[in-house]
């Protein structure tokens, strides 16, 4: 929906009829229902919970109890299930049914101190419009950069409104958009030269490790030492603070609670078909098949990013199946984190422009079908994630036009 309307005229084909002008419609249409739809639904809702009788942004009452258990110095509670969720209860009644399992990191509740001294209303109102501005800063500034390539910036704009996981971050109240700005900052760095400075942006993937091994693997594959010293910084500087702020005491407990959660992830994944990643697909074999194979898969996908990371290929598709890979990879991807997507998309948009082969449809069709999945989970249908199959075709498309022989080492 957002970069398949952006075939020209003399591409299209009987099996692919949609000019830029209906797609713009079509996305226009999903944007203004999807968003309208959430006003209604939040706002029509008595106190804190909405039309549905659900608190609303859900995720966002963790983050504000772990900014003020931070903020009151009781950042052991942070990490014990039964303090947390007493301190919980506490500052957002409504939530008591709520079980969040504490796998946030201790950054995380100091980053949101400030928002926690704010009543909770005001705090989640300030957060969904910080999370929406800098999303339209990113995708205004990602476009600007293509605007040659994608000059239609109404239908670019209308699909990054009506991007499903976009939409899910924001009715969640999650933190994705400080993951998408550090992947944003890394590349405008590095477009600039400034590699030390892009593994400092890639630092602060910190706060959601999960997303992590991609980015260390290429850095290590390219040997860009500058960057794994940006990054080492980074997090450096993380723990200090914690350090600082918290006390040493919380590393300990964080470690402990990391692995009673491990040893019971499937348990504390309350929707499991709103997973988008490749263990989505190798969970349904079962253990211990279903794991052996996401490793090997996994494998497969950081040795072919890497290749494409050191290639020639330009910046913006080297970052872009980065991007692309860590979402494929990442253990435990929620359909609100697959919003980083938005970058590879709008770069791969670009890239597509400057071909006029038949691979050009068929991505224009992959990339329909992936605004679908997103959108409506096939996994809560008939078990099977399509959106991770789209995605893997994505993938496998970029690295086999991309990648090379032999790296070009800067």
């Amino acid at each position: 929906m957002m970069i398949d309307a952006l075939v020209p005229e003399r591409l299209r084909s009987r099996w692919w009829p949609i000019s830029a002008r209906k797609a713009r419609i079509h996305a226009t249409l999903a944007a203004i229902a999807l968003w309208l739809v959430s006003i209604v639904v939040t706002l029509g809702g008595a106190g804190e919970k909405n039309l549905a009788g659900v608190v609303n942004a859900p995720d966002f009452v963790q983050f504000y109890t772990l900014g003020r258990l931070a903020d009151e110095g009781r950042a052991a509670a942070a990490y014990d299930f039964r303090a947390f969720h007493d301190a919980q209860a506490a500052l957002v009644p409504q939530s008591r049914d709520l079980i969040y399992p504490p796998v946030y990191p201790p950054q995380v509740a100091i980053a949101f101190m400030p928002l926690s001294r704010l009543p909770y209303v005001t705090a989640l109102r300030t957060w969904t419009a910080i999370t929406i501005i800098l999303y339209a800063l990113i995708v205004g500034l990602t476009w600007w950069r293509c605007r040659e390539r994608l000059p239609d910036a109404a239908l670019v704009a209308a699909a990054a409104a009506a991007f499903p996981p976009f939409f899910q971050t924001v009715i969640y109240g999650q933190i994705t958009i400080l993951i998408l700005a550090s992947c944003f900052l890394a590349w405008r760095a590095l477009e600039r030269g400034h590699h030390v400075a892009a593994g400092l942006a890639l630092g602060l993937l910190a706060i959601k490790p999960q997303f992590g091994p991609v980015f260390a693997v290429i850095v290590l594959m390219r040997r860009d030492w500058r960057m794994l010293t940006g990054a080492i910084a980074a997090i450096g500087v993380q723990v200090l603070l914690v350090w600082v702020v918290l006390g040493p005491p919380v590393f300990g407990d964080y470690w402990s609670v990391l692995q009673t959660v491990a040893a019971h992830a499937d348990a504390l994944e309350a929707k499991p078909f709103q997973s988008h990643s490749v263990r989505a697909l190798t969970h349904l074999l079962g253990e211990p098949v279903g794991m052996g194979l996401w490793l090997a898969v996994s494998a497969g996908v950081l040795w072919k990013a890497g290749r494409v990371w050191c290639s020639s290929a330009p910046l913006t598709v080297r970052f872009g199946v980065a991007i692309l890979a860590s979402v494929l990879v990442n253990p435990h991807l929620i359909i609100y984190d697959a919003a980083i997507l938005v970058l590879p998309l709008i770069w791969f948009g670009a890239a597509l422009l400057e071909h006029s082969d038949e691979s050009t449809q068929r991505y224009a069709v992959v990339l329909y079908g992936l605004f679908l999945t997103l959108f409506i989970p096939t996994a809560a249908l008939f078990k099977v994630q399509l959106s991770v199959v789209l995605m893997l075709w994505l993938f496998w498309t970029q690295v086999q036009v991309h990648a090379e022989p032999k790296p070009a080492y800067p």
